[in-house]
C-alpha cells in the first residue's frame, strides 16, 4: 500500500481534527473546566481548532484555540468508554496524547495515561453531536483522524476587513460633498465683516496727523517773515 504524506505539526500553528465524514472535533462550553468534546460540522470557529504542544517524541498536549484548555480524560479514567472533556493544564499524564501515523495519511490519537487506548466516538457515531471517548484499538475507521493545518483564517479575516472598509467608505464619501459646499457659504459673511472692522481704525489714524502737524508750521511761517522785513527797512533808513 502506498503511504500518504502526513501533516507536519508545528508548535505555533492550529489544526482541525476530522473524522472520516469530515466532521471535526470541537469543544463545548469552553469557558469552564469539564466542557464536553464532540463532533460537529466545521464552521471555522476557534472552538474547533487545536494546537499541539510537544512534550516528548510523538507525544503532545492538545490545546483548544478558543479557551487554551486541553483535551483530558474525565475523572482521569482509563476504562473503555471514558469520555473526553476540556480541562486547564495541570501537567498530568491524562492530558498527554501520542500521535500514531498510518500509511493512509491519518493518525490514531492514543492516551499516554490509559495504556494507549484510542480516541473515538460513543457508539461509533459520526453524526454532529457525537461524544468523544477512549476505547481499545479496533479495526474501525472511527479511530482514524485527519489532522489539517488551518491556513485560510488570515485570508478570510483580511477579506472581511476590506469589505467592511468599502461599506464604511461609501457613506463617508457621500456625506463629504455637502460638507465641502457648506464651508464657503459659512465663511463668506466673515470675510465681509473683517474689512469693515479694520477700516474704522485706519480712518482715525489718518485724521490725527492731518489736524496736528500741518497747523504748527502754518502759524510759525508768517511770524518770522514780517520780522525779517522790518529789520531790513530800519537798516535802510539809517543808511540814508
Amino acid at each position: 500500500m502506498k503511504s500518504v504524506e502526513q501533516t507536519v505539526i508545528h508548535a505555533d500553528r492550529f489544526y482541525t481534527i476530522a473524522a472520516k465524514n469530515g466532521s471535526v472535533i470541537g469543544a463545548v462550553e469552553t469557558a469552564k473546566d469539564g466542557g464536553d468534546i464532540r463532533l460537529g460540522k466545521y464552521d471555522h470557529k476557534p472552538e474547533q481548532e487545536w494546537s499541539f504542544i510537544r512534550v516528548g517524541d510523538g507525544v503532545y498536549r492538545i490545546c483548544n484555540r478558543a479557551s487554551g484548555k486541553l483535551i483530558d480524560l474525565m475523572m482521569t479514567g482509563t476504562a473503555n468508554g471514558t469520555w473526553l472533556h476540556l480541562w486547564e493544564d495541570v501537567g498530568g499524564t491524562s492530558q498527554m496524547w501520542m500521535l500514531q501515523p498510518t500509511p493512509e495519511g491519518k493518525v490514531r490519537l492514543r492516551s499516554s495515561w490509559a495504556g494507549g487506548k484510542c480516541i473515538d466516538t460513543v457508539g461509533m457515531g459520526v453524526t454532529d453531536g457525537a461524544v468523544l471517548q477512549i476505547w481499545q484499538e479496533t479495526a474501525g475507521e472511527d479511530q482514524l483522524w485527519t489532522i489539517s493545518e488551518v491556513k485560510d483564517r488570515a485570508k478570510r479575516a483580511a477579506k472581511k476587513v476590506e469589505e467592511a472598509a468599502e461599506t464604511v467608505a461609501a457613506p463617508v464619501a457621500e456625506k463629504a460633498e455637502p460638507v465641502k459646499a457648506a464651508v464657503p457659504a459659512a465663511e463668506a459673511p466673515k470675510v465681509e465683516e473683517k474689512p469693515a472692522v479694520k477700516a474704522e481704525p485706519a480712518e482715525e489714524k489718518a485724521a490725527e496727523p492731518a489736524k496736528a502737524e500741518p497747523a504748527k508750521p502754518a502759524a510759525k511761517a508768517p511770524a518770522k517773515k514780517p520780522a525779517a522785513r522790518k529789520t531790513t527797512r530800519k537798516k535802510a533808513a539809517k543808511r540814508k
